[in-house]
This record gives C-alpha cells, sequence and structure tokens, in this order.
C-alpha cells in the first residue's frame, strides 16, 4: 500500500541565486537544496532545483512574467536545467526535484538510494499505437512478431507491455518476447513507420503530426492515448482519464520533509502553469510550435484540433489528493499481476501538499 502524507508550510524564506555545474540554469551560485546523503536534506535556503525537459508551459511562465512575480512575492526561486535526461541528472545528485513518470520511481530510488516521494502531478500518458494506413491491425494483438518501434525500451513501453499481456497474454519488452521492439527518437518513430521500416509505433502525437495529419499513419483504438484506455479498461474511476501519470513531480523524501515552503511554492507555480494553459493553450502552441513539433499553420491546426477534441495530457490541477493518490496506486497493483513489477517492490510514497 502506498503512504500519503499532508505536509503543511510553515515559513517563507529569503531567495538565493544557485546554479548546477555543467547544465543549462537560469541562475548560478551555490547549491544549498542539495542532499546531504544517509537520508539527510540541506535546507533548500529558498532556492528549488528541478530538471525538466523542455516545456512551452514554463516558457509562457517565464516569458509572461509570472513565474518572476510569484518568487519576488514568495521570496523563493526556482531554477531549472533544461535536460532529455532528467533521470540521469537527478539520480547524479543534480537536482531536488525531476518530473517522471510515476512508475519509475521505484527505479529511481533503487539508482539514488534514497526513498523518494510524488508530490505533484502534471502530465498524463499521451503516447497512442497507429500503423500504416494500409494495416490491417485492429489492435496491439494482431501484431504479434511485428516490429513496433518506441522511444524508449521503459517510459510508454511500459504501459504498452501491461496492456499487450492483459489483452493478449503477449510479451511486449526490449530485447525479446512476441515482438520486435525498435528503440529510436521520438521525433524519428512516426517516420520509420511511414517508410515502412517498421509496422507500428508508440508514438507521441505531437512529435508525430505530419503522419498522421496526411493519414500516412492511423492511430488504433480509435485513437485514444494510454491514459484513455487505462481508464477505459482498469481504473476505478473511468471519468478521470489522468492515470498513469507521465510527469509527476518527484524529490528526495527527506528533502520534502525539510523544505515544505519550498516544495508547496513550486507545485502553486506549477499549478498556475496549468490555468495559464486552459485558457492561453492557443497562444502558447503559437508561441512555441517546436514544442508541439508544429512548423506548418496545418500542422498547429492538427494540434490544437487533437488537444481539444482527441486527448489533452496537461492535468487541470497539479495538486494530489486522497482519491487521486489511491487510483493511481491502482495501477502498481496492475503493473505487479503483468510482472512489470516485482511483488515486493513497494508503492511509490505519495505527499500531498495543501493548496497555498
Amino acid at each position: 500500500m502506498s503512504t500519503a502524507r499532508t505536509i503543511r508550510s510553515n515559513r517563507w524564506k529569503l531567495a538565493a541565486l544557485v546554479t548546477v555545474g555543467g547544465l543549462a540554469l537560469s541562475g548560478c551560485g551555490s547549491r544549498p537544496g542539495a542532499s546531504e546523503g544517509g537520508g539527510k536534506a540541506k535546507d533548500a535556503g529558498g532556492v528549488v532545483n528541478m530538471v525538466m525537459a523542455p516545456d512551452p508551459v514554463w516558457k509562457w511562465m517565464e516569458d509572461q512574467g509570472i513565474k518572476q512575480e510569484m518568487e519576488e512575492a514568495a521570496k523563493i526561486q526556482v531554477l531549472t536545467s533544461s535536460s532529455w535526461d532528467e533521470f540521469g541528472v537527478y539520480a547524479g545528485g543534480h537536482a531536488d526535484v525531476v518530473s517522471a513518470a510515476s512508475y519509475e520511481v521505484p527505479e529511481l530510488e533503487k539508482q539514488t538510494g534514497e526513498p523518494a516521494t510524488i508530490f505533484g502531478k502534471f502530465n498524463s500518458d499521451r503516447s497512442i499505437l497507429a500503423v500504416p494506413k494500409n494495416s490491417t491491425a485492429k489492435d496491439i494483438c494482431d501484431l504479434k512478431g511485428k516490429k513496433i518501434v518506441t522511444h524508449s525500451a521503459v517510459s510508454i513501453t511500459i504501459m504498452w507491455g501491461v496492456y499487450a499481456k492483459e489483452f493478449c497474454g503477449l510479451d511486449l519488452r526490449a530485447g525479446g518476447g512476441d515482438y520486435e521492439l525498435v528503440v529510436t527518437d521520438p521525433q524519428n518513430a512516426a517516420g520509420l513507420i511511414a517508410r515502412g521500416d517498421a509496422d507500428a509505433g508508440l508514438l507521441l502525437p505531437d512529435f508525430s503530426i505530419p503522419q498522421l495529419s496526411s493519414g500516412d499513419l492511423k492511430p488504433l483504438y480509435d485513437s485514444k492515448s494510454v491514459s484513455q484506455i487505462y481508464a477505459e479498461k482498469f481504473s476505478s474511476d473511468p471519468q478521470e482519464t489522468t492515470h498513469p501519470q507521465n510527469n509527476v513531480f518527484v524529490a528526495r523524501k527527506a528533502w520534502v520533509e525539510k523544505n515544505p515552503d519550498e516544495a508547496a511554492f513550486l507545485i502553486k507555480v506549477w499549478d498556475r502553469g496549468v490555468q495559464e494553459w486552459a485558457k492561453n493553450k492557443d497562444k502558447i502552441i503559437e508561441a512555441y510550435p517546436e514544442d508541439f513539433a508544429a512548423e506548418t499553420p496545418g500542422e498547429k491546426k492538427f494540434i490544437k484540433d487533437w488537444l481539444n477534441n482527441t486527448y489533452d495530457w496537461f492535468v487541470p490541477t497539479t495538486y494530489l489528493d486522497e482519491a487521486w493518490v489511491k487510483s493511481e496506486t491502482e495501477l502498481f497493483d496492475l503493473m505487479k499481476k503483468t510482472g512489470f513489477v516485482k511483488d515486493d517492490v513497494p508503492t511509490p510514497d505519495f505527499t500531498v501538499l495543501p493548496k497555498s
């Protein structure tokens, strides 16, 4: 069973400037929030170091001056390092907070040797399964023995592996199983299928716009994402389509307990971010089309339509509550049932922060 705790903020602190050596950051100085090891954490001193992949909502918050206004009011600063290897940067001790899939947290704890806690949410799993337009495949079961392209041997592939096991009794994994899994960059995956170099793909729709919008590829499962399928087939709350999470906010448990103000502020800033997204979605896409792999007006129109009518993977709030935590932990029972998580691996810890 998971553990969910409520931690209340008790103080505001003065801001400081810090940097992580060798990483691109929005500030400079020392890292007061780093772990001391042995389950201990340093006082963050009013600074949060977070590693994250490039994100359009964060860019919008910075460019509109919203993040800076909130930092000045709270006397707390959030410094971000931009990296596609978020897992490695955090595991190497170069960040206080990382965004990761909720089901990756047990491995994160294993790599760092320190207990971690999930204390906020952001993006659900938007990946889809797609095939060439002339394919006769109707679902993942029809693709047994076929070449399937993905951008990671873990991440989204884990959940599609769970579905293959549950729906067909088949094994989808790297280095064996009932499928030939090919790992490539997310921006190349759809092109490989369209050229006939793969039979299907686990795709991110925003990295597959040309092939999807042209009709060269057709999504299976009525274009439903992993999260939509999970809600429909497995969740105790079918109306809740924010499970599983591809991006939750994770930190060492000791860091959150030592620095409740900083943890609460980070979630507050990101919660403002998803509110901005809800109000200004089209403007954000127009401002940062590169983050949606949308270059032409037609491609921008396609992704806007997908987000409005097929699936929007941004959560309505970054705050956790007990009901949401209960639903998310059901995922780990399913992963254990299908053999993707060992029975003795504990379910991740969750910290429910109060809205401030």
